[in-house]
């Protein structure tokens, strides 16, 4: 028999979230190994937008392979066995009240069955929504996001799609983010694309440019080695790609209003026995 999932409850380590109306938000991570997840069924209605890794589902209509960056709808009641690859992967969710759904007609149009949502209007709305989640976002800016997710994804029509390099541009950028001299033009050479149209293409398909994805990726690998509290922050500048840790401090402050350091302190606040924090 599957496993009862109640409202917002998923596989995997929460990295951050907030709770605001109808919605509950979270970006996770992927920690449990393909053999520890087993067949669940999910209460609530809820979007997968997927960041990084390779997700698999078993729920019928679902893509079975889904590689990042990858938006699936769940409607109320999808039992499935979804999963990543070697357990690796960065997720965020976006879980609705299943009343919500019965109330506005509106929202009827969204798919029966689980689906992947590839319109670039809805993928870019749920992305907009991953860059806000972290970090103790503005409430009100999140459940406005979240509307617009679904309004999106309710009423998207597919129009014409992202050229096919988008993805491999999007994967570059997620996977060349450590390395703190990769230039825009030379994901863009990489492509055989001019920068420019590269930039517009970008824009389109996730509401931000390419440079925003490099620093957001920047920023969110340095958010999980800062949990760990193992690296000094040195460490933690150069393991993901700012070329010092000044500057990941400006970019730090610049996006959170903290340094790195107090961000640290902050994570392990109220714990029993805190751990020896490295600057």
């Amino acid at each position: 028999m599957p496993l009862h999932f109640r409202p917002g409850q998923f596989y995997g380590a929460l990295q951050d979230g907030a709770r605001c109306s109808a919605f509950d938000i979270r970006a996770m991570q992927a920690t449990i190994p393909e053999h520890g997840v087993h067949m669940h069924t999910h209460e609530d209605a809820h979007f997968v937008l997927v960041l990084s890794g390779i997700y698999i589902s078993s729920a019928r209509g679902a893509p079975q392979f889904a590689r990042a960056p990858a938006l699936v709808y769940n409607p109320p009641g999808t039992t499935h066995r979804d999963r990543f690859i070697d357990g690796r992967g960065s997720f965020m969710t976006v879980s609705m009240d299943a009343a919500l759904l019965d109330e506005a007609a509106d929202f009827r149009t969204l798919p029966p069955s689980a689906s992947m949502l590839a319109a670039p209007v809805s993928l870019r709305s749920a992305f907009v929504l991953a860059r806000e989640v972290h970090g103790g976002a503005d409430a009100a800016l999140l459940e406005a996001g979240a509307w617009e997710l679904l309004a999106a994804a309710s009423g998207a029509q597919e129009g014409k799609p992202l050229p096919g390099w988008t993805w491999r541009a999007y994967e570059a950028a997620m996977d060349l983010a450590g390395d703190p001299f990769i230039r825009v033009a030379d994901i863009a050479q990489e492509l055989d694309v001019h920068p420019v149209h590269l930039a517009r293409v970008f824009r389109h398909a996730f509401g931000c440019s390419p440079g925003d994805l490099l620093r957001w990726r920047r920023m969110d690998r340095a958010c999980t080695l800062l949990r760990e509290a193992t690296l000094g922050l040195a460490e933690v500048a150069a393991a993901v790609g700012f070329t010092d840790q000044s500057h990941m401090t400006h970019a730090f402050r610049e996006r959170f209003g903290i340094t790195p350091g107090s961000y640290r302190k902050l994570m392990f606040q109220g714990y029993k026995t805190v751990p020896g924090l490295p600057e």
